[in-house]
């Protein structure tokens, strides 16, 4: 009878020669994934999954065609002009439009500015908030006074 030793070392040098087999042969070249099989149970297929090699591109500008325009003279005479208009005549009021020029609207202050659902101090005064919109002080069902909405 062998003692136990002896089968274990030939064991572990195997099992050790078997994972750096399997390293090496890892890192030594790259190789593509397999494919996996189809599920559908239908024909199998292979594929080739290799990059087609690119083609030399090379752009040629298109000939241009130029057009020419020629205008045949006219035998005719050309249209005479508009008349001119007469200038207004004295004494007799103008048709101008009234002008409109653009007035900026104001900001309002910072006392008319207010946040809706904040405390105010007056019942009935009114505000804006940050966007415009007019709010006003009323009471709530606990009788505070709070900015609301108008």
């Amino acid at each position: 009878m062998t003692p136990r030793k002896a089968i274990r070392a030939p064991a572990a040098l195997a099992a050790a020669g078997v994972g750096l087999g399997l390293l090496l042969g890892a890192c030594g070249e790259q190789r593509a994934a397999p494919t996996p099989a189809p599920t559908t149970g239908g024909p199998t297929t292979s594929t080739s999954r290799s990059v087609p090699a690119v083609a030399s591109i090379s752009v040629r500008p298109l000939p241009t065609t130029e057009t020419t325009t020629t205008v045949e003279p006219t035998t005719g005479e050309p249209p005479p002009p508009p008349p001119p208009e007469p200038p207004p005549a004295t004494g007799q009021p103008t048709t101008a439009e009234p002008t409109t020029t653009w007035v900026e609207p104001t900001p309002p202050a910072d006392d008319e500015v207010a946040l809706r659902g904040f405390p105010c101090e007056e019942e009935g005064a009114t505000a804006v908030d940050p966007a415009g919109r007019p709010l006003v002080c009323a009471k709530t069902r606990r009788g505070l006074l709070l900015w609301r909405r108008a």
